[in-house]
């Protein structure tokens, strides 16, 4: 048997002879090749449809806590009596313009960290940012952990997407079996 093309991608393929209808090369039971290559593509969308959904669920879970936070967060800096200086935390942008996708959780904790030092002096800004680099939250930082990203539209991917990765599952390839039977 010779293989020509990506032997990885499949399983091998053996046909035992026993298994052949006389003269017609097609294991009994099959209908033909085509037969053969949607039900491959079938499980494979079984299997990758509920990877999909969960972690469309999760981006959904997110989002919707990002979104009350900041509702709540709006609150909070619209009743404060003074105008405080903004801080503006820039997030690298990769090539593909995806910037990391900054969770509720690590949002609430960069603003309690920045909230800490309004008032102080403008040189204690510099044990601000050892703060938030302590605590996993340094731009830098947030870009290499983040397991998703989202883009100047709005649209929140993961980290493979963002990348320009693909996974495993999309990295089909087609593998082409002559016999020499």
């Amino acid at each position: 048997m010779q293989v020509v093309g990506n032997p990885a991608s499949i399983g091998p393929a053996v046909v035992p002879p026993q298994g052949r209808t006389s003269g017609t090369g097609q294991p009994a039971g099959s209908t033909n090749f085509s037969d053969l290559l949607s039900d491959v593509s079938k499980a494979q969308d079984a299997t990758a449809a509920p990877a999909e959904q969960g972690e469309a669920e999760e981006i959904a879970r997110m989002q919707k806590e990002l979104d009350s936070y900041k509702r709540e967060r709006d609150k909070v800096v619209q009743g404060r009596k003074m105008d405080p200086p903004a801080y503006q935390i820039a997030l690298p942008v990769n090539d593909r313009g995806y910037m990391p996708y900054v969770t509720a959780d690590q949002q609430k904790r960069m603003d309690g960290i920045t909230d800490s030092y309004l008032g102080r002096p403008a040189h204690e800004m510099e044990k601000m940012w050892e703060e938030l680099r302590a605590n996993g939250l340094h731009p830098d930082q947030l870009a290499r952990t983040a397991k998703y990203f989202v883009n100047l539209e709005g649209e929140i991917v993961n980290r493979d997407v963002a990348t320009g990765k693909q996974r495993s599952a999309e990295q089909g390839g087609t593998a082409w079996m002559a016999s020499s039977v």
